[in-house]
């Protein structure tokens, strides 16, 4: 059991130590503010203040976790163990404020300060101090955890403190379920004379051999989904998009009976989840009808989402998440560029920093999305697999969860799409490996 010294209690300090001791080292602890009970106890001690103390491990504080109000802090680096940390110092046994830098990240401090967005609103990775000091890549939160670890066990010895594997969860997109298959009469029609007046023959015949059964919908990539799922008993969660339409949202009507098979047709063999609309995050409400939907059509209660286009807003998107009863989101990842948008790769709770408390939504981070390479990066396949098995190396080197997003009309077997379903394939074998060796 440790036994943590505050000057005074707080609901950030909270948090993070739980964060920290709890889900990341497995560790029982206590706090107390009573200075006279800290300096009796035979404890293991940890101090967390402006001033040492006696013998105790010490980590100096910084203001933030004791303040109520969200401000431009003023963040400096400094280095530990060749990397780089936040709010460092000389006079403690750790070198800086781990709990400090790893509120400021995880809690995503920097997204509730003034910002500019990008076109769709959203926060921009260069916006942030991750981007800006080239740590975006590496999950700096878990390695700030392990050097602590290190540094606690050599101190404390007979510290009980839990080893952690290595996790993976395929995920999948499915924005538009199928190219061709479950469009209305009008929109085929409508579709076939634009094909026509610009002169795509090659859709034209595409779409007159699936009409006609003689050629599978090229975005119907379920069936071999589903084969490599079961041979390689992979964690995997479907989202599906079941949107009002508009200009962003363009699946399949959600009462098509179309839409209402393929989504039992995935369950059977995978997790599923509702993907919110495009404008979700800008109509309260908006949430809970698309997972009711997806409720009805697959008869199973649904608690996972990831938000369309990974446009959010702090706090009220992840708030209204919760309000639907959705208690897991997997839209932590920027969509112009991969890495480790909170500095972790492991799952943690959503803190509402407007509101000052603790949640019960657990955020997984996502580690990167096809669509980056494809459309933001403009990368070959080729490039944006040696990329992603990077960062698949730096999630093992700590144990945490490795979370890519694919998209069903990216999987397909002709062109550029059979060249990334090849990434795809490639990033199962590599997953399947360090599974076996965790």
């Amino acid at each position: 059991m440790l036994l943590i010294y505050l000057p005074r209690f707080s609901e950030r300090c909270d948090y993070v130590f739980k964060l920290i001791f709890n889900q990341h080292l497995g560790i029982e602890y206590a706090v107390t503010n009573d200075l006279t009970a800290f300096q009796n106890s035979k404890e293991e001690k940890i101090n967390y203040s402006s001033a040492k103390i006696s013998n105790e491990f010490f980590i100096k504080s910084a203001p933030l976790l004791f303040e109520n109000e969200i401000k431009k802090q003023g963040i400096i680096n400094g280095q530990k163990d060749q990397t780089l940390v936040l709010f460092p110092n000389q006079e403690d046994d750790l070198g800086f404020d781990l709990f400090s830098s790893v509120f400021y990240l995880v809690s995503r401090y920097e997204e509730y300060l003034p910002f500019e967005p990008d076109k769709f609103g959203r926060f921009k990775a260069t916006n942030s101090l991750a981007f800006q000091n080239n740590f975006l890549q590496i999950p700096i939160v878990d390695i700030w955890i392990n050097i602590f670890k290190d540094q606690l066990q050599k101190k404390f010895p007979s510290l009980a403190i839990k080893s952690t594997t290595f996790n993976a969860i395929f995920t999948y997109d499915i924005d538009i379920a199928y190219r061709f298959k479950g469009r209305s009469f009008l929109r085929n029609i409508g579709s076939l004379t634009k094909d026509i007046f610009n002169l795509k023959t090659n859709n034209i015949k595409k779409r007159f051999r699936v009409f006609s059964k003689k050629e599978k919908d090229p975005w119907d990539v379920y069936d071999a989904l589903e084969k490599k799922i079961i041979k390689n008993n992979l964690p995997s969660i479907f989202f599906f998009l079941l949107a009002d339409k508009s200009k962003y949202d363009r699946n399949l009507d959600p009462q098509n009976p179309i839409m209402k098979s393929l989504i039992n047709k995935v369950k059977s063999f995978s997790d599923i989840g509702i993907h919110p609309s495009f404008y979700s995050s800008d109509e309260p409400g908006k949430i809970l009808i698309e997972k009711e939907r997806l409720v009805n059509l697959s008869g199973k209660q649904i608690t996972k989402s990831r938000q369309h286009f990974l446009r959010f807003i702090f706090p009220s998107t992840y708030n209204e998440l919760l309000n639907a009863g959705i208690f897991e989101d997997y839209s932590m990842a920027y969509p112009e560029t991969p890495g480790f948008r909170a500095g972790t790769s492991k799952p943690f709770y959503f803190y509402d920093l407007k509101n000052e408390k603790a949640t019960s939504l657990k955020v997984f981070p996502v580690t990167c999305m096809d669509a980056t390479f494809i459309h933001y990066l403009q990368k070959s396949p080729e490039k944006s697999l040696i990329e992603i098995l990077n960062l698949l190396k730096e999630i093992k080197k700590v144990n945490g969860t490795f979370i890519p997003i694919f998209h069903n009309d990216n999987l397909g077997e002709k062109g550029e799409s059979k060249k990334w379903k090849s990434v795809h394939d490639s990033l199962v074998m590599q997953v399947r490996s360090y599974l076996k060796k965790a």
